[in-house]
Parts: structure tokens; sequence; C-alpha cells
């Protein structure tokens, strides 16, 4: 079973300087009150089945749309029979109807050291935790009534899972979650964490276990920077996702990332080339700035497109997007 508790992770971390939770527990109750008050138009059907639902699965069994016909196998309910086509043909056929059921829902939530910076009220960390939220009570509410189980994965070191249940419970549950998750400033010691093919390969076995779990027609949420990737590996996995679940990446940005400010904080930056190894000033801040601004531009762009040619759909909500915003998106996804 995949599902480990955070509260080993969350108490060896506290002990670090600078400690505080992902999700403050004021900010999740607003974020489930303003989500509640905005909540989708178009709710499913409410049902007593188990597996009851308003999204067609890969299955065929007892649902009100009617898929095929075949012919009658010994131990088929012969309240099945399609007794038009018996009298047509004088050979059993059954309906075969096109089974409905609940779709399960994932969230992945990238805490990596580089989610952890931030230049405006939050850090991307925080960012992606009200957008977890946000993207579950928007689930939960959309299928009241035919909730299918929902789960959240934290990817750090280790990857952690967490069944959260079903519906509301579920939402309460993640918000409990994210309120005892703790974040710090990045250190030295994460930038000697595991290199990114380690993490790739991490993400390329969490992919695979957990598409053998998630059932067909499931919905995945992955909130995250994108930082990575286009590694191979993570290419791969998340190509695999695909053939199994509905995706939706969440992308994260500070607004550094997009465009390097103006004026005397550009001028007074200090800068490190990771690649050379080399750090300093910029020699000219508005010739540096104009080549930042095109290659974020030229990354997002290669981002999008090889999600877009994955069949991945894509939200982009930075620090400076709005909570409402946000939940627009998500009502209209």
């Amino acid at each position: 079973m995949l599902s480990r508790l955070l509260r080993p992770a969350a108490s060896t971390a506290a002990n670090r300087p600078g400690m505080r939770p992902l999700l403050r527990a004021e900010d999740a109750a607003a974020l489930i009150a303003q989500a509640r008050g905005l909540r989708a138009a178009h709710t499913v059907r409410p049902t007593g089945q188990r597996a009851a639902g308003d999204s067609a699965s890969a299955w065929r069994g007892r649902g009100l749309d009617y898929a095929e016909s075949r012919a009658y196998q010994p131990g088929d309910d012969l309240r099945d029979l399609h007794w038009r086509l018996l009298a047509r043909t004088g050979k059993p056929f059954v309906k075969v109807h096109q089974e409905d059921h609940a779709p399960a829902w994932h969230a992945l939530l990238d805490l990596r050291p580089g989610m952890r910076f931030g230049t405006q009220l939050r850090t991307k960390a925080e960012q992606a935790a009200r957008m977890a939220l946000l993207a579950c009570v928007t689930q939960a509410l959309a299928s009241e009534g035919a909730a299918g189980t929902m789960g959240l994965t934290l990817w750090r070191e280790p990857l952690q899972t967490v069944d959260l249940g079903r519906g509301l419970p579920a939402v309460r549950r993640l918000a409990q979650v994210l309120q005892q998750a703790q974040i710090a400033p990045p250190t030295q010691a994460d930038a000697d964490a595991p290199n990114a093919a380690s993490t790739a390969s991490a993400f390329s076995i969490w992919a695979q276990r957990l598409g053998r779990t998630l059932p067909e027609g499931s919905r995945l949420v992955l909130i995250s920077d994108g930082a990575g990737w286009d590694a191979p590996e993570i290419d791969a996995a998340l190509w695999g996702l695909r053939s199994r679940a509905d995706v939706l990446i969440l992308l994260v940005q500070d607004p550094v990332e997009s465009a390097l400010p103006e004026g005397a904080v550009l001028k007074s930056a200090r800068f490190v080339d990771l690649a050379r190894h080399q750090s300093g000033m910029l020699p000219n801040a508005a010739q540096g700035r104009a080549a930042f601004l095109l290659l974020a531009q030229q990354r997002r762009a290669a981002l999008l497109a090889r999600w877009r040619s994955r069949g991945l759909a894509c939200i982009e909500a930075g620090v400076a997007h709005s909570d409402a915003a946000l939940l627009h998106a998500l009502r209209t996804r």
C-alpha cells in the first residue's frame, strides 16, 4: 500500500529554523468557503450505488446508456435479454449498457526545493498547496452524491502518498495534511539533494505504481513549476498516466521566473550561472533582462507544446493569480 503517515516527516522537519505550515488553517477555511460559494453549476445525479457517477467508465455493466448487444452466454441475467432481436433472429442476445462510475481523483503536489522559492506574498509551494485544496473541493462539490476516492502525493524525498477518502470529508483531510506539512527556505543541504536523474527515476516509479491502481477514467491533477519535466523518463511517465487518466497540470510560477524586475533591483542583483559555476552582476541589466525574457518564453512554449502533444491539459496559475481566477478555470475545465 502506498499510503504513508505524514506525522514523522512533519515532526522531523519542524526542528529546522524558519519552518511554517504549508497552508494555514484560516486560509484553508477561507478557500473552502470561497469554492463552496462558487460551486460548479453542473453536478452529478445523486445515487445510492457505490460505483455510480456521471462519467463513463471503460467497463460494461448495468448502466443507463445502451452500448451494444452480444450473444447470450450462460450466466447472463435474463432481464437483459434483447427480446426484439430474439424475435427477429431466433437467437438469444443480451443488451450491454455503459456502466457509470464516480471517477477517482488524485493530486501530485510538488514540494521539491525549487518550489520553496518566492518573491511575492507566498512561495510557489504555498501557492501550489492552495491550488491543490481548490482543485480538491471543486472535484468534491461537482461529484457530490457520487464521489469517487481521492488521494494526494507529496513530491519530496521520499514521495509520500495519502488516501484522503471521499467527498467533502476528503477535502477536510487534505486541509489537515497541508497544515501538518512544513516548509522552510532552501538551504545548502537542499542544493546537495538527489540529482535530476534520480528525481526523474523516482517520479517514473511513482507514476507506474499509481497507474496500476487508478481505474481508467480517473482524474489526475499535477501541481508543479514543471522544472525538469522535459526529462525523457518524466515525459514517458506522463504519457503513461495520460493513457489511463484525464491529466490536468496546474503550472505554478513566480513572477520573476517569467520576467526579471526592472530598475535598481535588477542592477544590484547577484546572479549564479549553474552551468558555468560562476556568479556576479549582469554587465548590462537591460540586455540581460531581454535575454532572460526570451529564454523564459521559449521554455514555457516548449513545455506547453509538449504537454498538448501528449493530450495533457494545463492551467497556468502563478503566485500572482487570484483564487477566484483559478476557481473559474477549474470549473470550466
